[in-house]
């Protein structure tokens, strides 16, 4: 004969059934007890039932005469939060989308560099490998630069007018190979459209460009301050928020006649913060009221360091600052070598009521006066 647990027969089909009740369905079947207990029951096989072999079988049995359909579902479904490397997969994914959105194309270069690239100084100190397998791939990249700028060469062979690359990706930093992501962007040739309706010539891509596109990026607010490297005609470090993120600027030497901008940053561990939630702004009830400022400032006087002037008045009616308006080097004509000329746009506004043209004066004249003290530059009428 079989034994048949009735806890066995619970567990299995995740249903309760009375003993009672199993022992009545086996009977059922032409099935004959032997002995029960409240634990179990023990049955002999008819010899025309030769497919009962096992507990299992006779198990079986019951769940046809009871119903699978008076069987509970059972949800086991589990949550899985998600985790900070996800965070970090869409952080990026929006990052690339904003970019290949501003006319880039994604690159995916080799993590191991060639020895020619050790020279370099994008590539000094890097980790190289025990064994090789070849003179192009003897060490770990410290910079994904190499690998932008071997690129570009090769498109310029090609032919290519415009090139826009970048690229995120591991970077292993000497001497123990530290592993960080970074965002490399590199620009060259011909920005897609002219400089102006009536210009012929398409414009020139430029240090701004590169810096619009780090902006847009959505790695927080970007800032850049005056550096001297060797690899550089012209850098600047990289700050994102208070934070020195990396390097951007101008190749001294490229295999392009067209000048070669870059900037490589890591991108943040904070990246939550970074990118920031978006939030619903009112739309504007009230009119607007716009005042100019136009101002004669040294050549070395940077852009940044004169909105910051002029956001540091924290006037609260001060709602945007635009610069509209530069002269400097041969077109500076009059105003002299060694300055330049700027023209920049203030708009002033309140959610709440329509402003007055004295109050807006007012806030206007404390702005210039702080202009004046702070930065000595020479303000136009």
């Amino acid at each position: 004969g079989f034994s048949l647990r009735y806890a066995r027969c619970h567990e299995l089909l995740g249903a309760e059934v009375a003993p009672a009740e199993v022992d009545r369905i086996l009977e059922g079947f032409g099935l004959h007890k032997l002995g029960a207990t409240d634990e179990q029951s023990s049955w002999r096989i008819p010899s025309y039932r030769s497919d009962l072999r096992r507990e299992v079988d006779l198990i079986e049995e019951v769940v046809r005469v009871f119903g699978i359909n008076r069987i509970p579902a059972a949800d086991r479904s589990r949550f899985t939060p998600i985790s900070a490397a996800d965070r970090r997969y869409d952080f990026e994914m929006q990052l690339r989308q904003r970019l290949v959105g501003r006319g880039f194309s994604e690159a995916r270069t080799s993590a191991l560099v060639g020895r020619q690239t050790l020279g370099s100084g994008f590539a000094e100190g890097a980790v190289e490998l025990r064994n090789p397998l070849s003179e192009d791939h003897v060490a770990l990249r410290p910079s994904l630069l190499p690998g932008l700028i071997a690129a570009l060469e090769r498109n310029v062979r090609a032919g290519a007018k415009s090139v826009r690359l970048f690229e995120v990706g591991r970077v292993f930093l000497p001497p123990q190979g530290e592993e960080v992501r970074r965002l490399t962007l590199l620009l060259c040739g011909e920005a897609n459209c002219a400089m102006h309706w009536r210009d012929r010539a398409a414009r020139a891509l430029d240090l701004f460009d590169l810096k619009g596109a780090l902006a847009a990026a959505g790695l927080g607010e970007v800032a850049f301050r005056r550096v001297e490297r060797p690899e550089f005609a012209l850098a600047a470090e990289v700050f994102l928020g208070a934070e020195r993120a990396g390097i951007a600027g101008q190749l001294v030497s490229a295999q392009s006649s067209a000048p070669v901008f870059v900037a490589e940053v890591d991108v943040p561990n904070d990246f939550e913060a970074s990118a920031g939630a978006r939030q619903f702004r009112e739309l504007q009830r009230f009119p607007s009221i716009g005042r100019d400022i136009a101002l004669l400032a040294p050549e070395n006087l940077s852009h940044d360091e004169i909105l910051s002037a002029i956001k540091g008045a924290q006037e609260p009616l001060l709602s945007a600052v635009e610069l509209f308006d530069l002269f400097s080097g041969k077109d500076a004509g009059h105003i002299g070598a060694g300055r330049k000329s700027l023209a920049y746009s203030l708009t002033y506004s309140d959610k709440n009521r329509t402003l007055t043209s004295d109050e807006v004066s007012a806030a206007h004249d404390r702005i210039r006066v702080r202009l004046r003290s702070q930065l000595r530059v020479e303000l136009r009428e």
